[in-house]
């Protein structure tokens, strides 16, 4: 199972560490990662300080910028886009985080139909983006919920700042589980 180095050690690994870095806590992404890198040169004290950075630099792309700049923005879409939708069947690939995130969320072809009907519902209102969701310790019913409260709300800024804020609860999570003891 793959480690995250020493954040210490984060500024000085070569480029290609960096990335799986990024890719382990946030998915794969080439405009993620072309977004972050800058910010990798900079020391940090814990991953947690790194993430909490990382979603303050994910925020510029929202905040002080009219709506119509946030939907033709590309490096929101893709930076979003790069989480697989919530609920698919088990024969699509994720990644190995977001299959064993997503497990409990692929119980049966009932539920799985359910989900699809969301995420076409969802991509329809919010065009160019994906539900994301930090779904640990939520069921099914409540990711549900919380899945129709959102498209009923109609809010794609808010949608932007909900989706870019869940990526980094899940690389929290995700930073968690990849630093602790074996």
């Amino acid at each position: 199972m793959y480690q995250l180095p020493d954040i210490a050690t984060l500024p000085g690994l070569p480029q290609q560490e960096q990335d799986q870095v990024l890719i382990h806590l946030f998915e794969e992404s080439n405009t993620l990662i072309q977004y972050l890198r800058p910010y990798l040169s900079t020391p940090f004290t814990s991953y947690l300080d790194f993430i909490q950075t990382s979603r303050d630099a994910f925020l510029k792309l929202v905040n002080d910028r009219d709506l119509k700049e946030i939907q033709t923005d590309y490096r929101v879409h893709d930076i979003i886009s790069c989480h697989p939708r919530l609920g698919v069947p088990k024969t699509v690939k994720l990644s190995e985080h977001s299959s064993k995130e997503q497990a409990s969320l692929q119980s049966n072809d009932e539920i799985i139909s359910k989900f699809i009907k969301l995420n076409e519902d969802y991509e329809s209102q919010y065009p160019g983006l994906k539900f994301v969701l930090f779904v640990n310790g939520r069921s099914k019913d409540q990711v549900i919920e919380l899945f129709n409260s959102r498209i009923e709300r109609n809010d794609y800024k808010q949608e932007v700042i909900d989706a870019l804020n869940a990526m980094c609860d899940i690389a929290i999570d995700r930073y968690k589980k990849l630093s602790a003891k074996i």
